[in-house]
């Protein structure tokens, strides 16, 4: 009997040592998107990226939110989409299936840009072209993305004389995508999503869909019928692109980076990148050129809308 009691008690300890270190420990916030609030003695704050978290903290989600922390001790990171008040660990526990594997290494480079002083400056990619590379990133998958968008819309083979502009801004032109995933342009005045007609100067935000059981980097590219593009979401310095991470089977609202239309009559392309990995999606500014050789997977999206 003692012998059971000995080995009962063993594993208890065990038990408990294991939820500790799964849910005990700290953990870093790596992107907020749309708006989240720890809440402390009935107070909310607002929560913010690079924030620390113990399993005990307790958070509140709004609709359409969706919260990222990386666990340094697993190396893992976890995507939280639910709704309302739940404690840290309780929503670790939920999102146990979903959560990504981190190597070292990129644990490692996500760290070191994360708490980078230029990490914390956010720019539209209209201000400037394409950022300098990190040692982790390389540049050519930032090239490859853009060829494979310009196969998606329809370029190349016997069609390299067609830009990808032209494509995009062609509603006859079938676009295909690799992964489901969607978006809607949502007023910022009314919160409903808007038609296809615009009033001039109306302020919207973008609302993006994952269907998919993948997390997904995404970024909006507007184009108009006389070439002029813009790139709706900003980048920070360093490319983590954590502003734009979209956790799988989740709907999240963009509200924190709102745009507004022109307000001159124009007709608008909106042309959604999803990708599973972070890129440079500033390389969409320039000219889209059709490569040979490599692709990768992107999930793409696009409406148009008459501003009028």
């Amino acid at each position: 009997m003692a012998t059971e009691i000995r080995r009962t008690l063993a594993i208890a300890i065990i038990m408990a040592f294991s939820l500790t270190c799964a849910f005990g420990g700290k953990y870093t916030v790596y992107s907020v998107i749309g708006k989240a609030y720890t809440i402390n003695g009935g107070k909310k704050s607002m929560l913010a990226t690079r924030s620390s978290l113990s399993g005990s903290t307790r958070l509140y989600i709004e609709k359409e939110s969706a919260v990222t922390i990386i666990d340094e001790a697993n190396y893992k990171m976890y995507f939280f989409t639910k709704q309302g008040e739940n404690s840290v660990s309780a929503l670790l526990d939920i999102s146990r299936k979903t959560s990504k594997n981190l190597s070292k290494q990129y644990l490692s480079y996500l760290l070191k840009q994360m708490f980078s002083p230029m990490s914390k400056s956010m720019k539209h990619p209209d201000t400037y072209m394409q950022s300098t590379g990190t040692s982790y990133r390389a540049a050519s998958r930032d090239s490859i993305m853009a060829w494979s968008l310009a196969r998606l819309l329809g370029c190349g083979g016997d069609s390299t004389h067609v830009t990808a502009e032209s494509r995009m801004i062609e509603p006859k032109c079938i676009v295909e995508t690799d992964y489901d995933v969607s978006f809607d342009l949502v007023s910022c005045t009314t919160g409903m999503t808007v038609g296809e007609v615009v009033k001039p100067n109306t302020a919207c935000y973008v609302r993006v869909r994952n269907s998919t059981d993948l997390p997904l980097y995404v970024n909006v590219l507007n184009i108009d019928v006389a070439g002029a593009k813009y790139l709706v979401l900003p980048i920070d310095e360093e490319i983590t692109c954590s502003n734009m991470l979209v956790p799988a089977r989740s709907t999240v609202g963009f509200s924190g980076d709102p745009f507004v239309f022109s307000s001159q009559l124009s007709r608008d392309a909106f042309i959604m990148v999803a990708s599973e990995e972070p890129l440079n999606f500033s390389i969409l500014m320039n000219p889209i050129k059709c490569g040979n050789g490599d692709n990768m997977k992107l999930g793409v999206n696009r409406k148009f809308y008459d501003t009028k």
